[in-house]
């Protein structure tokens, strides 16, 4: 069954029943290849992801110019980023998706969806259990 949310940033530092679901998720994908495709604004990226583990940071580190988020979502794993039919390897084995503006999260068997005030985050698992370009 599809669950959906709204929630609000403002809610306080808790985890909110949704975010719960989408850990609850990703807590049944370990070792299983995520594609990941991130929509913000007019750019789109996508990632292949093969999760080792995943974490909720509550206070992440933002970067020298300001840009992150203190509660973050932590998907580490060995993955390569696509863009514009080129691969690169996934900087430190670890993608992270800011959740400080998190305004609602869909849970699906397969699929969730974060949505935040910058964009839409889109996470499926594979159809394939391998990642191109990380060791097996």
């Amino acid at each position: 069954m599809d669950k959906l949310w709204k929630t609000s940033a403002k809610e306080g530092a808790s985890m909110n029943p949704s975010l719960q679901d989408v850990t609850n998720w990703f807590n049944g994908k370990s070792n299983h290849t995520l594609m990941i495709e991130k929509e913000e604004e007019r750019d789109r990226d996508r990632v292949q992801l093969r999760l080792e583990r995943f974490d909720v940071s509550e206070h992440h580190n933002q970067s020298i110019d300001g840009y992150g988020d203190s509660r973050c979502l932590l998907l580490h794993g060995p993955g390569v980023v696509i863009t514009a039919g080129h691969e690169a390897p996934l900087p430190g084995d670890s993608f992270v998706i800011g959740l400080d503006d998190l305004t609602g999260t869909e849970v699906r068997e397969d699929q969730v969806v974060l949505l935040t005030e910058r964009g839409k985050y889109s996470i499926t698992t594979g159809a394939s259990p391998d990642v191109p370009g990380t060791p097996q």
